[in-house]
């Protein structure tokens, strides 16, 4: 277990960093554009060092988030060299003739795999969300500590009512200009709030703090068919489903990817007009993805744990074919809408599907 945890931990850097020198060598005029604004006329020295400072802020955020989509396959292939290393130098063999079954040699590596899922979980919740809005960064914005202010559409919240903004910043969560357009059962306006700015209330989660906010209310005469508006008050405090979050997840459709199980249980508790059912298949993948690199891992195993003669690289092009095609096409049907199909059973339908192929994987080892 400990020699594939620590292989686990050479591949993921290997891989980690020979991505991250790719990006910068490929993007590197954005990123010496992006110095050059931090640097501004200073000298080779002070450019080159903004350079670095850009690159690192940039590559850095992006630690977390390859490990939340690689880690499963990453640690198959730590398996598959730990293994490796045992079966070249007979261990195998040794374990046998002691009286061990290969079974029992095959469940550090599935401890080794549930332990590194946990820290797939665990960096989900806690750590992923905290970089989210670094993740956004185009790479044109790698000086900046947040993605470009995107401006919010009309959007309606779960009451009906209408919100539009000129501009909102993810991660401080502040509106500017916002207006909240309040509308009857025949979609007339018959209330207008508009402040100057807005924040997100962080502690109640259920509203936006205004800023010079200003309300009218619009009468409507049904006899005549006109209307009145009344004199403006002051409001302090608009409530509503629309965070951030969910504004964000209009916006960028991988946000979701970022969100922690916490964030999403806010969202499923107050999801107003927007995709209920996507945002359930994402709660349940935290916990199917993790079955779903176990099965890998049963399914894989007995290519190289076992007590038969084996061509080391014809074992491992299999076991990177299964790995690949089991967890990231399992991955991709796990979050597709199925008709008819509540969102927990299609979550778990893969791990489901592979369960038989995975028992059958064990009682075949010869061990």
């Amino acid at each position: 277990m400990v020699r594939m945890i620590i292989n686990f931990v050479v591949l993921f850097t290997l891989f980690y960093l020979l991505a991250s020198t790719i990006d910068f060598i490929v993007n590197l005029d954005e990123f010496d554009k992006a110095a050059a604004l931090l640097s501004k006329d200073s000298g080779f020295a002070t450019r080159m060092f903004a350079l670095l400072k850009v690159t690192a802020g940039f590559e850095g955020p992006k630690f977390f988030q390859v490990f939340s989509y690689l880690h499963g396959v990453i640690a198959i292939g730590a398996m598959a060299f730990t293994a490796a290393s045992m079966f070249k130098s007979n261990e195998f063999v040794a374990m046998m003739a002691a009286g061990m079954s290969l079974r029992k040699v095959a469940i550090p590596f599935l401890v080794a795999m549930a332990f590194i899922s946990g820290l797939a979980l665990v960096n989900q919740e806690f750590f992923l969300p905290k970089v989210a809005h670094l993740l956004l960064r185009k790479h044109n914005e790698s000086s900046r500590q947040s993605a470009s202010d995107f401006q919010v559409p009309f959007t309606p919240d779960k009451s009906g009512a209408l919100m539009i903004a000129k501009s909102l910043n993810s991660a401080s969560g502040r509106l500017i200009e916002p207006s909240f357009l309040e509308r009857d059962e025949k979609g007339r306006m018959v209330r207008q709030i508009q402040a100057s700015s807005a924040l997100w209330d962080s502690t109640s989660q259920d509203g936006w703090k205004l800023e010079n906010g200003r309300a009218v209310n619009i009468l409507f005469d049904e006899s005549t068919e006109q209307a009145s508006i009344s004199t403006p008050i002051e409001v302090a405090f608009y409530k509503t489903e629309l965070s951030p979050h969910i504004l964000s997840l209009h916006r960028y459709g991988q946000f979701v990817e970022m969100l922690g199980i916490s964030q999403l249980n806010n969202m499923i508790h107050e999801v107003g007009a927007f995709d209920l059912p996507m945002l359930r298949r994402h709660w349940y993948s935290r916990f199917a993805s993790i079955a779903l690199n176990l099965l890998a891992m049963i399914i894989v195993i007995p290519l190289f744990v076992t007590r038969e003669p084996i061509n080391l690289s014809r074992q491992a092009i299999i076991c990177g074919g299964i790995s690949i095609t089991v967890i990231f096409g399992g991955v991709v049907f796990m979050l597709m809408p199925i008709s008819g199909l509540p969102a927990i059973a299609s979550v778990f339908l893969p791990a489901l599907v592979l369960l038989p192929f995975a028992l059958l994987r064990t009682a075949g080892m010869k061990t």
